[in-house]
């Protein structure tokens, strides 16, 4: 199928659109119950960070060879793979009776994370028209967050009603029906005549180059606020006194607002820049950040959780259409490989790092360190988005 014809690759981006909602309702459930049920089996709040951390590891590992081998395979089967360990990872959760149970689920979490959500996003840009992939791309990230909004709350009501098993069934559910989905997607041809491709290549090139780079270490630090708000969130839920389904409710509007906000940021790109978007974002999550700890009110939690969520999206937005659009030809599953690596390697870097300050100084501390980190983030972002603008003048 030709990627300009219009209504079969509009009706592709939208059979994909459905999937990866799917997808991400699955990934999405499981983030209120994961330390919950951890602390059931006996977890301390280290070993749920260096748990979490492990799934970090495995995208290190795997998201650029993925990204490289989508570029040769064609995205919908590496897309394929990782639903598959969608469907895999919570149905091993069901099995442990030791926290050391849930790592094998964490790594393959880690290989479903690392190819399915980046490599989709890049097949969504690839199989709609030239003249609609804005929408396409736009379209790709709302259903995301529709995704990650519903599935907190589909997770964390299971849970409460019928026990963990079953909620993670139902996340095995919601995986399923993101495969059959995927289904109805058209392949994209793949273009065997362009040369291959090391599996590490994008890496080497997007050291040298600054645009790249300075998307790569926005990623580093917004993974590090992400991962914050994901895991220690709920641990402080718990230490408030708030239950599953709460702290389902905080998520589900973080996640509502992020996702009203990615088309509104994808209009705004044009005009203010990607990457003034990306560091207005990362700033003001870090604010966010900061303020949780300030409030024990659900309501009030959940404010600063939607302000965070809007903030998420606008970076989210406009950092994955940047890297689309300065990725070099042939090598696009490469460079989102490459730019998602910096998030990874903060997945696993930031819980260790915050489940640590978590044990000697209080998960209020947490939110504090990350606030600094980010700032420190937000500085060097800064510097390259200098380097950018030099770059681009004549």
């Amino acid at each position: 199928m030709s990627e300009d014809s219009g209504n079969g690759s509009l009706r592709g981006v939208i059979a994909l659109c459905i999937t990866i909602f799917f997808i991400d309702a699955a990934n999405a459930s499981s983030i209120p119950l994961y330390p919950f049920f951890a602390r059931s089996l006996g977890a301390s709040v280290a070993l749920i960070g260096a748990l979490a951390s492990s799934t970090g590891l495995t995208m290190v590992l795997c998201s650029i060879p993925l990204g490289s081998l989508s570029d040769r395979l064609g995205r919908k089967r590496i897309m394929q793979l990782g639903i598959a360990c969608f469907i895999m990872a919570p149905l091993i959760y069901t099995f442990a009776s030791d926290p050391l149970h849930l790592l094998p689920a964490r790594i393959i979490w880690g290989v479903a994370m690392g190819s399915t959500f980046s490599i989709g996003f890049v097949y969504a840009t690839e199989i709609a028209p030239k003249n609609r992939r804005g929408l396409a791309q736009g379209l790709y990230l709302t259903s995301m967050g529709i995704g990650f909004t519903v599935g907190p709350l589909v997770g964390g009501f299971t849970a409460k009603a019928l026990g963990y098993s079953s909620a993670f069934y139902v996340t095995a559910g919601l995986a399923a029906c993101g495969f059959i989905a995927l289904l109805f997607v058209p392949e994209k041809k793949i273009d065997f005549t362009m040369p291959a491709h090391s599996p590490f290549a994008g890496f080497r090139g997007i050291i040298g180059n600054p645009r790249l780079l300075s998307a790569g270490v926005a990623n580093f630090f917004n993974s590090m606020i992400f991962n914050t708000v994901m895991i220690f969130f709920p641990l402080y839920g718990i230490s408030i006194g708030l239950d599953e389904p709460q702290v389902g409710m905080g998520l589900t509007v973080r996640g509502l607002a992020s996702t009203v906000t990615r088309i509104p940021a994808g209009m705004a790109m044009s005009r203010l820049g990607a990457l003034k978007l990306m560091a207005f974002g990362l700033g003001a999550s870090a604010m966010m950040i900061l303020a949780i700890p300030v409030f024990d009110a659900l309501v009030l939690l959940s404010v600063i959780l939607g302000l965070q969520g809007i903030f998420y999206g606008i970076y989210l937005t406009s950092a994955n259409t940047f890297v689309t659009e300065v990725a070099p030809e042939g090598m696009e599953g490469a460079s989102m490989g490459v730019f998602s690596t910096f998030s990874n390697v903060s997945g696993i870097v930031s819980p260790i790092v915050l489940g640590v300050v978590a044990e000697a100084w209080g998960i209020d501390a947490t939110f504090r360190v990350s606030f600094g980190l980010a700032v420190v983030g937000l500085v060097i972002l800064s510097v390259f988005s200098r380097m950018n603008s030099r770059l681009r003048s004549p």
